[in-house]
């Protein structure tokens, strides 16, 4: 039988029940009439990723994919000097850093090989907060007051006038807007995405910022003040984002629903509140009202090893453990995707 001549409608079929991100690999790899079909099937989207650091003068990246429980190795040439640093992840795309001689900055996609380059700066650094709408970039910059922005083929970045007193904590994008929490002040700075314009304030309850994550939903922010996993408790506001502004529209929460959160313990470590997931699970119906978490073990002289833990409100389940070599930078989420922009 000729699979490349199998009929469109059979091959919608097969796409429809394909959940799994390396499945959708896979089936574009059989034959060019497949990897049409898969380009123009709308992919559901992929439980993320967690990006494993090793040695930084390696040329493959490792990522263990929980939903299979298994370590992906895939060849990365642009990595292949020791001054090239892997900063971070954001809608799928890699923040990639390079040093020394040939110093560079640019955005890759890992799955389709991608890139976007930045300008080059000496701030990107272990701690950087960023964000990517497939347009423009939000970061933050500790050669100003705010944050700043470039789009792909910018020659140098731009201050953020809306964030000129802000000092970020975090930024999430989602449906066509930018969501900054301060650290000085208990606020959430909403952007658009098209010139930056500050559109929304939002207050909330008084708690640190520094010891909050943050979630964004199309139609809710979800705030975590504190995750005890020994407890198997979290701590979570809600915010709707079509109601009013004021602070008594925050709702305390002890249900996710129909979402999961891909998150990390941090123990107090400033640098590491970052790089979290809000998932929606109605395909991944066991991951329902669930928390992905990963803790590191004490440091070594060469290795450490990331446990990675499910939780949810009745149960603790340990699911595996992924051994890498002491690295650089933590581990963190990576949304797996398709996109070229």
């Amino acid at each position: 039988m000729d699979w490349s001549k199998l009929l469109p409608e059979l091959l919608d079929v097969i796409l429809g029940k394909l959940t799994e991100f390396t499945d959708h690999l896979r089936f574009r790899c059989v034959c060019r009439s497949w990897l049409s079909a898969a380009k123009s099937h709308r992919m559901p989207r992929s439980l993320p990723w967690l990006y494993l650091p090793q040695n930084p003068t390696t040329t493959i990246l490792r990522f263990y994919s929980f939903s299979e429980n298994k370590v992906y190795k895939i060849p990365f040439p642009e990595a292949q000097d020791s001054e090239t640093e892997v900063i971070g992840s954001a809608s799928g795309f890699m923040l990639i850093v390079g040093h020394g001689e040939n110093p560079k900055a640019l955005m890759i996609n890992p799955f389709t090989g991608t890139k976007v380059h930045l300008p080059y700066s000496t701030n990107h650094a272990q701690d950087i907060q960023w964000d990517y709408s497939g347009s423009i970039v939000v970061a933050n910059h500790e050669c100003y007051n705010g944050g700043v922005y470039c789009r792909p083929g910018d020659r140098s970045w731009s201050g953020v006038d809306a964030l000129a007193d802000c000092w970020i904590h975090r930024i999430v994008y989602k449906a066509g807007s930018f969501y900054v929490l301060d650290d000085n002040t208990p606020v959430f700075y909403v952007l658009d995405d098209k010139m930056l314009n500050l559109t929304r304030i939002i207050q909330i309850p008084q708690y640190d910022p520094k010891n909050c994550q943050l979630f964004v939903s199309p139609d809710e922010i979800l705030l975590s003040t504190h995750y005890y996993s020994h407890q198997k408790k979290l701590d979570l506001l809600c915010f709707n984002l079509n109601s009013s502004l004021q602070e008594s529209s925050w709702t305390k929460v002890t249900d996710l629903g129909n979402y999961a959160l891909f998150y990390y313990e941090t123990y107090g470590m400033y640098w590491d509140y970052k790089f979290n997931f809000l998932f929606e699970a109605r395909q991944h119906t066991g991951l329902r009202n669930t928390i992905i978490s990963y803790r590191l073990s004490p440091f070594h002289k060469d290795t450490m090893t990331c446990y990675i833990d499910a939780h949810n409100l009745t149960a603790t389940n340990e699911l595996t453990d992924a051994k890498c070599f002491y690295p650089s930078y933590t581990p963190f989420w990576v949304p797996p995707n398709f996109d070229t922009a």
